[in-house]
């Protein structure tokens, strides 16, 4: 089962009434609210703020994952894949579609 953290929670009943005073809570704990239904979790609601720092550390600790992963195979002489191998016909095509917004530059 489901172990519930130790946050504000609320009902759905509570949230067709009033949402935005759902948000309010939310903002105010700096944390999600558990919505029930029925005496089952059905989600979870968020200030804005709250969730977008969630996703930027979620993808900050993926990326440090994925950095680990890969030092961890070059240490382990694990082999390596060509271009040709990963991408397959795409890495013969001469043209690439690069992305200008892709968060290299």
């Amino acid at each position: 089962m489901l172990k519930i953290l130790d946050v504000p929670t609320s009902n759905i009943s509570a949230l067709k009434k009033s949402p935005t005073k759902i948000f309010a809570k939310a903002k105010k704990a700096k944390s999600g609210v558990y919505v029930f239904n029925r005496d089952t979790p059905a989600g979870i609601v968020m200030d804005v703020d709250d969730y977008e720092h969630m996703v930027r550390l979620i993808d900050e600790l993926e990326e440090k994952l994925f950095d680990a992963e890969a030092a961890d195979r070059l240490q382990t002489n694990d082999k390596l894949y060509s271009d040709q191998e990963v991408r397959g016909v795409k890495a013969r095509n001469k043209q690439v579609d690069l992305d200008d917004d892709d968060g290299w530059e």
